[in-house]
């Protein structure tokens, strides 16, 4: 078995196919070949180019959801804060109105601490949220970069392909 596959080798690189010729049959196959090479690479350039542009597709995508997120976290942080300045400004009012007063009542006594507590609530929310927010600009920022990496991948790609050969 193996002495036929030694004949089978030595035949043809015997054989004139194979030879280094000049002869016209030899320049159309290699004429040939560097065709189909050409194809091949076309090939897989375009192949690499749908690839990426379905991944450009997709991280845009992500893009979008990300700076919709940090939009939504934004606002609710305006509001947050505007909250809670609005709550503090009603109890500063309302401790000013107690001081007035010598002797104020049990009820408006709770009230005040009620709302010293809601203060307290909103601060807590504001800068919970505004971890969040930050985080969301953080995937933000970090999707932007992977997005035009690949950006970058898809121009480097189309100059080569739009290059001469």
């Amino acid at each position: 078995m193996k002495a036929q596959w030694i004949l089978l080798g030595a035949g043809l690189l015997a054989s004139p196919v194979f030879a280094q010729t000049n002869s016209p049959e030899a320049l159309v196959q290699r004429q040939i070949l560097d065709e189909l090479r050409a194809i091949r690479r076309d090939l897989k350039a375009g192949s690499t180019l749908q690839l990426l542009l379905a991944e450009l597709q997709i991280m845009q995508a992500s893009l979008d959801r990300a700076i919709q997120d940090r939009n939504a976290l934004k606002a609710q942080v305006t509001q947050l804060t505007a909250d809670k300045v609005a709550a503090q400004g009603e109890v500063t009012r309302f401790e000013d109105g107690m001081s007035k007063v010598t002797n104020p009542e049990p009820q408006f006594v709770a009230r005040l601490n009620e709302m010293k507590d809601q203060v307290q609530k909103l601060a807590a929310r504001e800068a919970a949220t505004s971890e969040r927010l930050e985080e969301a600009e953080r995937r933000m920022k970090t999707t932007q970069s992977d997005r035009d990496d690949i950006q970058g991948q898809l121009s480097d790609l189309v100059k080569k392909l739009s290059a001469p050969n």
